[in-house]
């Protein structure tokens, strides 16, 4: 299951990221609609990102090497996805970061979400 969960997660990071490079505005308007949900858009926020934290989380506990990377944004994702959940206030703070003028940061996280795609990748044909 590890292997699949590393597949998912290559995929996964490389579609999101070229979706950052490419469309960074329409992100920032993704994130700006939460956040004018109120509340309910940090809910939605954390449940963005909760799905692929837990699988991470779940079936692949790996703490050594190249795929702790993989173990630890799991972890992450999980742990983002609870503070929005039980903090919401703080979610309406982050979403209130977003903006279109500065959609640019979402081409820097595209190229970050590409390079993890890549190192996963790396470390899946090495074996």
């Amino acid at each position: 299951m590890e292997l699949a969960i590393t597949k998912l997660a290559i995929i996964c990071f490389f579609v999101t990221g070229l979706s950052h490079i490419f469309q960074p505005r329409v992100w920032a308007q993704l994130f700006m609609e939460m956040r004018s949900k109120g509340e309910a858009g940090s809910f939605l926020n954390a449940l963005l990102h909760f799905p692929l934290g837990v699988l991470i989380v779940s079936f692949h506990n790996v703490w050594y090497g190249i795929p702790i990377v993989l173990t630890l944004i799991g972890w992450g994702l999980v742990l983002k996805s609870l503070i929005y959940f039980i903090f919401p206030g703080h979610g309406m703070y982050m979403l209130g970061r977003v903006s279109i003028e500065r959609s640019w940061e979402f081409i820097v996280a595209g190229f970050f979400s590409i390079g993890i795609s890549g190192l996963l990748l790396f470390s899946l044909l090495s074996k």
